[in-house]
């Protein structure tokens, strides 16, 4: 469960590569026990970031706490508390599921007591002796996450995880990565798929042009989409809260105002004698917030 911890911070970080400045100053936090969704636009700096938290790169300036240690002179009292997924997952694909995630386990130092445990946990049990070649994508995403969590690691950072995965497979990763925050585990997940991130994240992190956009829990995020009005008289019903100032849209499920207050709302339909059947908050989905943060488009 989250604690109010936090599992990264990362303060003033900058990066250049040449004339391109990958990132600007960047300030996040990642808070643990929870699942957050790193977002922006191809380009914004996410993978910079990752490459930078997990010692892959060293940013210009800037400073990263990983843990509660300081990357990359902490890195090594960390590095076994991590798992990873960032791009193609690197698989031996002439060996099958098992023999796979015991030469995982040998490269990183860790026993082979939870190998049947995650074989299990990602649903490969059957599949554990058929050589990697012959998975589809989301079977090996799902083995790759299977190696990830080998040394039952306190924090995941997983770059693009559901890219290219089909229906199926997107559902059955997005069970298991629920189910990873929810026993405790610290998750973090860069996803271009806004549908993703909206239906399974806890907290989320938004990035353009190698500067914060903004921060926070996904629910406040997705606050403020105004008000939905539905009615049996439509038409009588608009012009009731147009005469008294409102403005909104109609669309087939009814009306949504522009304004977050019901009470006002009611009580001008009240007035007009205009029983509504229905004056409920509107969320916003998570690609309109990302839209208007942002002004791009996410793909």
């Amino acid at each position: 469960m989250a604690d109010g911890s936090k599992a990264i911070v990362v303060s003033g970080l900058v990066k250049t590569y040449g004339k391109t400045e990958a990132l600007r100053g960047l300030d996040f936090e990642i808070p643990s026990g929870q699942l957050t969704g790193f977002l922006g636009p191809n380009g914004a700096g996410k993978t910079t970031s990752f490459r930078a938290i997990l010692g892959l790169t060293n940013p210009d300036a800037g400073d990263i706490e990983i843990l509660g240690r300081q990357i990359p002179k902490g890195l090594p009292e960390v590095v076994k508390q991590i798992g990873v997924i960032v791009e193609e997952p690197g698989l031996i694909k002439s060996l099958n599921g098992r023999l796979n995630l015991l030469v995982a386990a040998d490269t990183l130092g860790f026993g082979h007591d939870r190998i049947d445990e995650m074989l299990e946990f990602v649903g490969l049990t059957a599949d554990a002796h058929r050589k990697a070649d012959d998975y589809s994508k989301g079977m090996r995403q799902r083995l790759a996450l299977a190696a990830a969590l080998l040394g039952d690691p306190q924090l995941l950072i997983l770059d693009e995880p559901l890219d290219g995965l089909d229906p199926a497979g997107q559902h059955a990763f997005r069970a298991r990565l629920r189910d990873l925050a929810n026993s405790g585990k610290t998750v973090v997940v860069s996803s271009h798929d806004l549908g993703d991130i909206e239906a399974l994240a806890d907290y989320v992190v938004v990035v353009n042009h190698g500067e914060l956009v903004t921060q926070g829990p996904l629910a406040d995020l997705l606050e403020g989409g105004g008000t939905r009005v539905k009615a049996g008289d439509l038409d009588a019903a608009s012009n009731a809260l147009k005469a008294a100032g409102f403005e909104f849209e109609r669309d087939g499920e009814g009306l949504l105002i522009d304004s977050e207050d019901g009470e006002s709302i009611t009580r001008s339909l009240a007035e007009a004698g205009i029983y509504p059947s229905q004056v409920s908050p509107e969320k916003s989905s998570l690609e309109n917030v990302f839209l208007g943060l942002t002004g791009l488009d996410v793909r």
